[in-house]
């Protein structure tokens, strides 16, 4: 199957402007995004190699109710009003067009591609491709995928600037998901994507039954509650859905509890 890799998740947010400021007091740099103007939305951004952060929200929401082709926006507008909190993960293709081929060899049906751009602070214009699978009423929404319009080496050079973090040489290690059924849910993530599993684990402080999909830029761990804790209060709240980021390689170990969202620094 064509390579995937992890490249973002986006966090919906009512004020992507105070998760920038916020980080930042926990050392992640983080920075201003741009607008997207056909969408009504605007963005904030903490970058760590290629992989990042996306806070999105609504800045003009006269247009964003009336966007019908860009499903991530649907789920902005609909699921924002419920509380700030991460709402999905994008996976990096360099074939948009073989990955479509096969995703439907697998009987999917797709939305897009769906092409996107906004202009930088520096007036530079960044432009992507996004393709959807469409689905109806998940309970855990599938990624959906990105194609940059640069190749992966110019945009790394690029972005080494935003980061670097007074926090430590900051890695993406896991992407957190909060599930109710994670053997379905691995079982299928594993088969759509041809993604390697690893070992479930306990994770005692979540009070959540853990189990990893290894992706390159970011593993996926999806947790299911075996008590209280963080993951069932997330689950209570919100459904399946991500819930955070863990990253490593930090100078000392932080939980940092932000919009509906938990991103954990551990020490390198």
């Amino acid at each position: 199957m064509t390579p995937l890799t992890f490249d973002h998740l986006v966090h919906f947010s009512s004020n992507p402007t105070s998760a920038k400021t916020t980080i930042l007091q926990h050392g992640i740099q983080a920075i201003e995004g741009g607008k997207h103007e056909n969408w009504g939305t605007y963005n904030t951004l903490a970058y760590f190699g290629l992989g990042y952060i996306e806070w999105l929200g609504i800045q003009d929401s006269s247009v964003s109710i009336q966007v019908d082709d860009n499903p991530l926006i649907q789920q902005l507008v609909a699921e924002l009003p419920l509380g700030d909190h991460s709402g999905r993960i994008a996976l990096r293709t360099n074939n948009m067009d073989q990955l479509a081929a096969e995703l439907k060899e697998k009987g999917l049906k797709l939305h897009g591609p769906v092409k996107g751009s906004r202009l930088t602070d520096s007036r530079e214009l960044l432009q992507w491709s996004m393709l959807f699978i469409a689905e109806e009423q998940p309970t855990l929404p599938l990624p959906f995928f990105i194609q940059w319009g640069e190749d992966n080496a110019v945009r790394r050079e690029k972005l080494k600037v935003h980061s670097s973090h007074p926090a430590g040489s900051l890695q993406i290690k896991d992407v957190l998901l909060a599930v109710e059924d994670m053997d379905d849910k691995i079982a299928r993530w594993s088969s759509l994507f041809n993604l390697q599993i690893g070992e479930a684990f306990i994770i005692e402080k979540w009070g959540a039954k853990c189990q990893r999909l290894y992706l390159p830029d970011g593993n996926l761990l999806f947790c299911t509650p075996v008590e209280g804790g963080v993951v069932k209060d997330f689950l209570d709240e919100f459904g399946e859905r991500p819930f955070g980021l863990q990253l490593e390689n930090g100078r000392e170990n932080q939980t940092i509890l932000l919009q509906g969202g938990m991103y954990e620094i551990t020490r390198e």
